[in-house]
């Protein structure tokens, strides 16, 4: 641990903050805003980022700031190297600049973030037993010397917070982890229980839905004749974007998770040229698209698809969880279409007997050869434009209305004999 320089009343005041801050039971967010204020009261600074490092894509990611970033959370990205931050980040080490920091060579400016226009920054690894988790960057609007004992602080307050940092991101990891194992669970127990496909899809969307908070969750099954995806489930907040369907699979986007049998990940639709409804996307407020392929036996057979209305590079976890979804949707539609062909097989022997059957009565009946039956059937069939079933069922029909009345008139006689 860094040494902390000599401790006054402000020092003491502050080892007390953050030592009730480690004791309490806060969240991520309200654990960044703390370190936020902390920072700046030690500093006495203009400005305070925090950001985090997102394993999934190998980037910095904004999560904190004493300014109203709410837009900028979450969205404003830099790679390990990328700017002075990604620079610490990627070298573990400090970066002092008392002034015009937008001239040194490392900077990338933001103009989504006014702090990128203050004179002085300081940046400083946000390390947690000895693991880089983050950054923090402070600003002046004017020129500042930065002080060996105002890093040292500032080191220091990261290290203090960043084990607390670690465990609310392991908390907040669980609790998502454990959302997603839940609608895993719901997800099989509908497939279970329910015996409709469309019903059991439409619930894998709405839980999909709320177990990713998107805007949109459509589950798209390939048309193999026509070439194109047919929507057959969703959960949707963009009405619009049903009224687009169905889609030509030819240069789509989900084409190349057809195509490829890999899932997608777009963290910005509207930056990418082979998305065909821009338009649509900017007005249903779509921004990120994770897609995932269904197999069936080795062969795609559709897909899921699952928008966001932030931009979001997807976890390597939330990836795995669709997959292992979509794996479940696959067996529910393989099972409905196998259902589905052996319903039909038992339908088509059932007319098969019942049309043998009415050849044989034909046959009796008339002095027809086979041949000769099976094709008056089929000529009356096209005749009266019914099924050779339907048909066949009213020759065995009237042939049984007539053996009734045949025996009923016997009985009658019978009766008569004995009076």
């Amino acid at each position: 641990m860094t040494a902390m320089p000599e401790t006054n009343g402000t020092q003491v005041a502050l080892l007390h903050r953050i030592s009730s801050i480690v004791s309490s039971d806060q969240d991520l967010e309200e654990v960044l805003s703390e370190l936020v204020r902390l920072t700046m009261s030690a500093t006495n600074s203009d400005a305070c980022l925090v950001y985090l490092v997102d394993t999934s894509t190998n980037e910095i990611v904004l999560r904190a700031s004493q300014l109203p970033h709410d837009a900028e959370i979450g969205k404003v990205r830099m790679k390990m190297g990328e700017g002075i931050t990604g620079w610490v980040a990627l070298h573990n080490s400090v970066v002092a600049l008392a002034r015009n920091a937008a001239a040194d060579s490392r900077f990338k400016p933001f103009r989504s973030l006014p702090e990128d226009t203050y004179q002085a920054f300081l940046s400083i690894p946000l390390v947690n037993s000895g693991e880089l988790i983050g950054v923090i960057n402070v600003h002046h609007r004017h020129e500042h010397e930065h002080s060996p004992d105002e890093v040292a602080l500032i080191t220091f307050i990261g290290e203090q917070m960043g084990g607390l940092i670690a465990r609310a991101r392991l908390a907040e990891n669980s609790i998502s982890a454990s959302k997603r194992f839940e609608a895993l669970a719901a997800v099989a127990q509908a497939i279970s229980a329910e015996s409709y496909l469309d019903r059991i899809l439409q619930t894998i969307s709405e839980m999909l839905a709320e177990t990713f908070d998107s805007a949109i969750c459509s589950i798209l099954l390939v048309d193999d004749e026509k070439k194109e995806l047919m929507v057959s489930a969703a959960r949707c907040s963009a009405p619009d974007y049903l009224h687009r369907m169905p889609i030509r699979m030819e240069g789509s986007l989900i084409e190349h998770v057809i195509r490829e049998g890999h899932p997608v990940i777009i963290p910005s639709i509207h930056a990418e040229k082979q998305y065909r409804y821009p338009e649509l996307a900017r007005k249903s407020g779509l921004a990120s698209l994770l897609s995932a392929p269904l197999l069936s036996q080795g062969k795609v057979i559709g897909s899921i698809n699952i928008y966001t209305r932030d931009e979001r590079s997807f976890s390597d976890d939330e990836v795995g969880f669709l997959k292992a979804v979509a794996g479940q949707a696959a067996i529910a539609i393989q099972n409905a279409r196998l259902m589905s062909e052996t319903l039909e097989m038992k339908r088509t022997l059932e007319a098969r007997k019942l049309i043998e059957r009415a050849k044989g009565i034909l046959q009796y009946k008339h002095s027809l050869t086979e041949e000769e039956a099976y094709l008056r059937l089929r000529n009356e069939s096209r005749r009266l434009r019914r099924s050779m079933r339907d048909l066949a069922e009213a020759v065995i029909l009237a042939d049984d209305l007539n053996r009734k009345e045949g025996d009923a008139k016997i009985s009658v006689r019978d009766d008569n004999e004995i009076m």
